[in-house]
Formats: structure tokens, sequence, C-alpha cells
């Protein structure tokens, strides 16, 4: 099954562990670094952030990409690098935005110097707002390099709804008569934010921070939920990419939380599947840059930022546009190479619509996601009483 993003029980623990004030042992012997060429890049990355073919960034940097696909499980990514050494093994490693917290406290990470890299220059203010930076001089514990806004699918023809840019309202889901019976929600910890977008923006629930919600204010998010559902409005809880898709392509749902991946796959097979445009605001993510501390002590610094540096430039945001619809730091730059390269008029409107949906979308005030919170084990207890109810 394929999963965007997910929360292990690792990542549970290792949380659990850490507001505890407890060390996180890397308990695992470590492995044997394989030797590399000194030009050769290591990644560990989601596979959607990877290209297909790297001669473009090795022509440019004259380093060699050797990109090592990974789980977007926070649990499994914390795992590989505090208990497996992972940066003894990788010049760059990639997860979610908030991950780079617990690393930064445990010394994994080495700093981004973001004065080496000119394409950071010009990047817009929603990335540089999940772009946590670390003391003292310009410089980054992580960076973002692709990014999206996730809402929700719904069928627009059956609906007689509207399809983006113009906004429709997450009480599409949780609150009409039109969807009842036939709304179907993320397994996990997710539903609880995408819910809690709606009742603060219309102010049915006091949240302070969607990302870090205090005990009280997850209880009243489920207390909704469960309201709901014992309403009728609910059809099921999905966990996958393909029971997504599934329950669309079947009619068993008229809307759903969703991933945008999904909503485009069920548009190319033709089916009634429009991906929201809200008036409340979106599950903003991020999946970011971060090095690890060894890099220094092997002298990889000048190669880590010259990488970086290519992953922020206009080849791969116009790539990662056209193959993924995800939005990139420098679109604008994205634009300039695909213009330059002579790309064909389809593949320029495409990385012109995912910049106009990153500057529609990304600027909503709600709400950036994490990908982990403080308060995991509050969010896993109320979703489970959500999902028992």
């Amino acid at each position: 099954m394929m999963h965007r993003r997910s929360l292990g029980r690792s990542a549970g623990a290792m949380l659990a562990a850490a507001a505890a004030g407890r060390p996180l042992l890397r308990a695992l012997a470590p492995r044997a670094r394989a030797a590399e060429p000194p030009d050769v890049i290591r990644v560990l990355g989601v596979s959607t952030g990877a290209l297909a073919d790297w001669s473009g960034f090795e022509r440019d940097t004259g380093l060699k990409m050797a990109w090592t696909p990974a789980s977007d499980d926070v649990g499994l990514f914390l795992h590989e690098m505090i208990a497996n050494d992972g940066g003894d093994h990788y010049d760059i490693v990639t997860c979610l935005s908030g991950t780079y917290e617990m690393l930064a406290e445990q010394g994994l990470l080495l700093p981004i110097d973001l004065t080496r890299l000119r394409h950071w220059q010009g990047a817009a203010d929603y990335v540089r707002q999940a772009t946590p930076l670390a003391p003292g001089a310009a410089s980054a514990w992580s960076i973002p390099y692709h990014m999206n806004a996730d809402s929700f699918i719904y069928a627009g023809k059956a609906l007689r709804l509207p399809s983006a840019p113009t906004e429709i309202s997450w009480k599409l889901l949780y609150d009409d008569p039109a969807t009842r019976g036939r709304v179907a929600l993320d397994n996990e910890v997710y539903a609880l934010g995408c819910a809690a977008i709606y009742l603060k923006h219309h102010r049915i629930v006091d949240i302070a921070d969607i990302a870090d919600m205090s005990p009280s204010e997850c209880n009243s998010v489920a207390n909704f939920l469960i309201e709901r559902k014992q309403a009728g409005q609910f059809r099921t809880l999905y966990r996958s990419f393909d029971e997504q898709l599934q329950l669309i392509a079947g009619g068993e749902a008229l809307a759903e939380t969703g991933w945008e991946p999904v909503a485009r796959q069920a548009q190319a097979r033709g089916l009634d599947a429009a991906y929201a445009d809200t008036v409340e605001g979106y599950d903003k993510w991020a999946q970011n840059l971060m090095v690890p501390a060894q890099v220094k002590d092997r002298g990889a610094t000048d190669r880590v930022h010259a990488a970086i540096d290519w992953l922020l430039g206009g080849a791969y945001a116009a790539e990662i546009a056209v193959t993924q619809g995800y939005v990139t730091p420098r679109l604008d730059l994205g634009l300039s190479y695909a213009r330059a390269q002579g790309w064909d008029a389809t593949r320029l409107a495409t990385i012109s619509a995912v910049a106009a949906k990153g500057a529609r979308k990304f600027t909503k005030a709600l709400y950036w996601d994490p990908g982990f919170y403080r308060n995991l084990e509050r969010y896993e207890l109320e979703m489970a009483r959500f999902r028992n109810a």
C-alpha cells in the first residue's frame, strides 16, 4: 500500500522519551560505512523527491547522485538517524519539516549556511515559514525542497459544485446533508488536524495552534468528530492511497480528505473527482532537506551545499512540478528553465499552474503540519476514541 506519510509507533516512543528528558541511545551496532568516491552525494530521501534522470545534476555540479529511496514514515526515519547512525551513511537526508527538532536537539544535524545557496535568494515567504532557522548567522536546520497543501477530493459534478480555483468549505465533509454517509476520512491523527482547520476558522472550537493542540483542544476536536459520526456523516476511514482511489472510483465516497496525487489519478481515469481549493485553509506540509553532523567531519560541506543549491534550482523545480504537481521554493526558476529548454506548451502550463496553486494555497493562515507532534500521545488517544466510537 502506498502511504504519503504516516506516524510509526516508534516515533511516538521516541517523542515520549524526549519529552521525559531521556536520551535516545544508538541502540543498534553501527554499520560499516560503504566507501564512496569523494564526488558522490549520498541522499536518503522519499521516492517522490527523486528524479528519474540525474544527468542534469551531474553535468551542472560535477557530482554523482546516489539516492536511496526511503519511506516517509517519521518513526522509521528517526530510527535510521538515531539508532542506526544514519549520518555515517548519508550526506543529505529528507523528511517532513518538523522532524529536524529532535535531531537538532541530539546534535545530529549540521546547520545549512543559507548564504552559500544562491537559489535560496528569492524564495517565497511561505517557503521561509517552513524553514526552521538555526542559532547564529544566516543558517537553517532544514530547508523545504518540495511541498503541497492537502485538502479534500469531492465529486463536483454529482454535488453540483465548482472546481478549483473556486473555494468551497470543509463543511462539505463534516456537516452537509448532500454528503451524509458518503464521506471518508484518514484513519490516522491527520484527521484531527483537518477537522481542526474547519473548527478553528469558524470559531466552533477555540484552538491556539493546530500543530500543537493541548489535551483539551484535542478532546474537543474528537468530540466534534464523534458527534458527526453518530449523526451518520462518515462512511469509513481509509488507510492508503489505493483505498482513497477505490472509494472515489466505486462511488462509495462523494467527498474525502485526501492527497492531490489521488485526485490526479482519478481524473486521469475520467472519474468525477475535483481537488478542493478551500475557504478555511489546508494541511500544508513540506519535505525538508537536512545535513547530518558527520558531513563536517568528512569534509563534505562544500559539495553538500552545491547539491542542495541545485535542488533549489530551476531544473529540479520544473521536473517535480510536471511529474508530481509539487510546489518547490523557486518555481519561477523552474519556468525559466523549461522555457530555455524548449519544453512544450502543456508542460509550461503545468508549471505555471503549480506556481499559481502555491501562491493561492500556501498564503492561507491554516496550517503547517509538522509531520509529528510534541503531544503525539494525546493526538493518538483522541483519534482512537473517535475510531472506536
